[in-house]
């Protein structure tokens, strides 16, 4: 009998457009942001949040890259070929839960409210960060505040695929539940 290894996520990792910020995960979750030497300062909040922002867009498509290619390899390990007569058809509501899945507006905060990170459908990413910010934190202290923004809208992103999904994709989620978080997202959406 041999061991199975298990393949473990890739590092993943891209930089800003300018090549001075680069942002790092092992699995998307564990976001580490490492700026170029002395760089930091010669930011202003404006240039920074921009250059935040496309990091952001270039390290969800190289983690999703990176995602399609590990599913791609451990398909490929089972070696099983499966030519069907026919394309299985869509699970019903797999289109509108599709459309509605590149539409989900997720926001987050860091905890002292200075940095807001904002994406839609995961592609279009957009920071922005508080006058004075820069001034008052340190590079360190910034790079943990704007870790903890892009955490918190992560998981605004995830709770509202979970509700897609349920409405959508009939998951067995009784109706009145599905209404109730729909209910608890318009009302987050008002207050944001």
């Amino acid at each position: 009998m041999t061991a199975q290894v298990l393949e473990r996520w890739p590092e993943i990792s891209a930089s800003s457009p300018d090549g001075a910020i680069w942002a790092t995960t092992t699995d998307g979750t564990d976001l580490r942001i490492t700026f170029g030497y002395g760089v930091y300062g010669r930011y202003t909040e404006t240039d920074l949040a921009h250059q935040l922002g496309r990091l952001g867009q270039a390290m969800w498509i190289a983690l999703h890259r990176s995602r399609a290619e590990l599913h791609e390899r451990r398909l490929a390990s089972f070696r099983v070929v499966v030519s069907p007569d026919r394309p299985a058809e869509p699970a019903a509501g797999q289109a509108a839960y599709t459309e509605a899945l590149n539409g989900v507006a997720a926001t987050g905060r860091s905890p002292d409210g200075a940095i807001t990170v904002r994406t839609t459908g995961g592609l279009r990413w957009t920071v922005d960060i508080a006058d004075g910010t820069l001034a008052r934190l340190g590079e360190g202290a910034f790079v943990s505040q704007a870790a903890s923004a892009v955490t918190a809208m992560l998981g605004d992103r995830e709770q509202q695929i979970a509700a897609l999904k349920a409405e959508f994709l009939d998951l067995g989620v009784p109706r009145r539940w599905t209404e109730a978080l729909n209910q608890l997202r318009s009302q987050n959406r008002a207050r944001n």
